[in-house]
């Protein structure tokens, strides 16, 4: 967390806040109004006095002290010293003198008691602005330059540091020198993206350049600085801005828009009690009612900016307005200046360090002796004043603020032109990125396009290969069955058609018979061999329906009364000819077994898909049999090599009198 005695270095400088000001004040509110009375709390506190501290001077003190008695409460320090610099500054723009040395005193015994840096240098900063705005400008100096030179983080705190140094030495009348520190906060400034800040710095420099009366251009900084600062609505900040209007328009003899300025911001100043400022509007209108004749109007300005300027502990200003007043009462010839009252003035001036006022008040003495016929001493003044003038306003000193400014706004187009280089670079940097990226893609899809032509022309050559092996597959079983079953059939009828050749009488009708029923066996199993090959049947719908055809053909006529049950989406299941061919010739033996063998009256058949396997359940409630006397009987070994053969499992489940369950499971993935 911050540490907050940084949080009050100066009041003319704060963080930008442009955007969404009323919401961050409004969360801040929130954590008040925890009452935690931990150190967020006491940040928040002091958070929210430097927020109303350009908007309601009581309302920031009241969160301040609220602030205190929660460290105090809480036997806290953190948060003391930022809470002594907001009173100091608080309690003086209000002209309580007394309450704003007391604070300062403590914020200076908390500085000494302390190792705590950031302490020392809220303690200068805010000494070194007391000072000023009482108008002792040589010991405020010391005091700035030491906090800028113990701080090292060249943050927005930094730059104020600079905008308070060189308004130090604006009011000594060194514009050359300040307007070097306020182009540099307002670099920083713009390198921060502070606009309060820069709004704080063109104000200045408008000053510095309407006291060498370039009037133009101090307009413009000051109309510059003046939307800033009703952007960010500091109406604080707004004072000083129409009140350097008022003055470049009494210079330019437009009194009417001066007066407009001056009086909008009196108001402002009454408005806030601002004492100091107050103090300085009435002085600017009475110069300006003496400029334009009206010197009742102007003693009268002048006479209440006297008041708010003694009570406000200014001795400077004090002396100024005072200088003006014996300058109307000489004019009315109502009272004579006397020497002791002008050397008192220019003895305030020197110790204040006021140059522009010291050359001023040695034009009144030099007045003053002419008067009196004491040309010699009205001389030496009037040679001072000449001198000292050109010093401060002379046409050396524009150039040089003109060889700086200059130099600034060269750095600034520099830096411009560095950022659009930069800024050109990395456009170059994408594009090249972008090339490389769209090269990379082509890459991609030209590559992902011959893979996928390889992949495609690797997957029809495997394609073509199992369809080869596949045909090569059926070639050696249709061989193989041709083989086996028709070739074996057909010696054997070639046998007994011999046999029956050769004998006579019975023996050779039964030859013929066995003849007529090996052939037929042949046909069926032609038959058989045709189906399995055939393309249209791949279908388990097809094989389906031969399956309930023969089982009609066998078990009907022996008697039997049999169910077929059909589960699952067998119409669009496709199965090779091998499965087709080893699945039909399971069920047909063991169908024929079931009729031939079981002596059952019913056949269950089931023939579904579960767990990505086709099962087919033969159940009979025939007389049964000894697994081991029937081992390799009624064709089971037979059956379980060709359920071996298409990567099956046949099971058979049976007992002497329970009859007969046969379970084949046939993968079809």
């Amino acid at each position: 967390m911050k540490n907050l005695i940084l949080i009050f270095p100066f009041l003319c400088f704060c963080s930008s806040l442009s955007i969404g000001q009323s919401k961050y004040i409004d969360s801040l509110q929130q954590i008040v109004d925890l009452q935690k009375k931990d150190t967020v709390e006491i940040k928040a506190l002091l958070d929210l006095a430097h927020e109303y501290s350009r908007k309601d001077s009581d309302k920031a003190k009241s969160y301040v002290y609220q602030a205190l008695a929660v460290t105090q409460s809480q036997g806290l320090t953190y948060g003391r010293g930022g809470a002594f610099g907001y009173l100091v500054t608080l309690h003086q723009n209000s002209g309580r003198l007394d309450s704003a040395t007391y604070y300062l005193n403590l914020l200076e015994g908390n500085s000494k008691s302390s190792s705590n840096m950031k302490m020392k240098i809220s303690y200068f900063q805010t000494a070194g602005l007391f000072y000023k705005n009482q108008g002792q400008y040589r010991k405020a100096l010391p005091f700035m330059i030491q906090a800028h030179e113990l701080n090292k983080v060249k943050d927005e705190n930094y730059a104020g540091q600079l905008l308070n140094i060189g308004n130090t030495y604006f009011s000594l009348s060194d514009f050359k020198t300040a307007v070097k520190y306020h182009l540099q906060a307002l670099s920083l400034f713009e390198k921060l993206n502070n606009k309060r800040g820069q709004s704080f710095c063109l104000q200045n420099l408008g000053n510095n350049l309407f006291k060498l009366r370039q009037f133009d251009q101090s307009q413009d900084y000051f109309q510059r600085s003046i939307k800033l600062k009703e952007e960010l609505k500091d109406k604080r900040g707004l004072i000083n801005g129409w009140t350097g209007l008022g003055d470049v328009y009494k210079e330019k003899n437009q009194f009417d828009l001066s007066e407009k300025y001056y009086l909008r911001a009196l108001e402002a100043a009454k408005e806030m009690k601002l004492i100091l400022e107050e103090a300085r509007c009435n002085n600017q209108l009475g110069l300006l009612y003496r400029q334009m004749g009206l010197l009742a109007k102007s003693q009268t300005a002048l006479t209440t900016g006297l008041a708010l300027a003694r009570q406000s502990g200014d001795s400077s200003m004090s002396a100024v307005i005072h200088s003006e007043l014996l300058a109307i009462a000489v004019q009315e010839q109502k009272e004579k200046r006397t020497e002791n009252t002008l050397l008192s003035n220019l003895t305030t001036h020197i110790n204040s360090g006021d140059r522009g006022s010291e050359a001023t008040e040695y034009s009144h003495l030099a007045e003053y002796y002419a008067a009196n016929n004491k040309f010699d001493i009205a001389f030496g003044y009037l040679k001072k004043h000449e001198q000292l003038k050109d010093s401060v306003e002379g046409n050396a000193v524009l150039l040089q603020i003109k060889e700086l400014e200059e130099q600034f706004q060269s750095e600034k187009k520099e830096k411009e032109i560095a950022l659009l280089k930069k800024d050109q670079e990395l456009q170059a940097l994408a594009l090249s990125r972008e090339r490389t990226n769209v090269a990379l893609i082509a890459f991609a899809l030209i590559s992902v396009l011959i893979i996928s032509i390889l992949l495609v022309n690797r997957y029809r050559v495997k394609n073509r290969t199992n369809r080869l092996i596949e045909l090569e597959r059926m070639r050696n079983s249709i061989a193989r069955d041709l083989h086996d079953d028709i070739g074996s059939t057909l010696s054997s009828i070639n046998i007994m058609s011999q046999l029956a050749l050769n004998e006579n009488g019975n023996t050779s009708q039964q030859h013929l018979k066995k003849i007529a029923i090996h052939s037929a066996q042949m046909m069926e199993n032609m038959s058989d061999i045709v189906w399995s090959i055939n393309p249209k049947n791949d279908l388990a719908e097809q094989m389906v329906f031969k399956m309930k055809e023969f089982a009609a053909e066998i078990l009907e006529p022996a008697g039997i009364n049999y169910s077929f049950h059909v589960e699952g989406a067998l119409e669009t299941l496709k199965l090779d000819s091998e499965k087709r061919k080893n699945l039909f010739l399971i069920f047909k033996e063991a169908i024929n077994n079931a009729a031939k063998y079981s002596g059952g009256t019913t056949v269950t058949i089931n023939l579904f898909l579960q767990f990505s396997h086709l099962h087919l359940e033969i159940v009979d409630n025939g007389k049964g049999f000894n697994k081991e006397e029937a081992k390799h009987g009624n064709g089971l070994s037979n059956m379980k090599d060709r359920a071996t053969a298409i990567s099956g499992a046949l099971q058979y489940n049976t007992e002497p009198g329970k009859g007969t369950r046969i379970i084949l499971a046939v993968p079809i993935t």
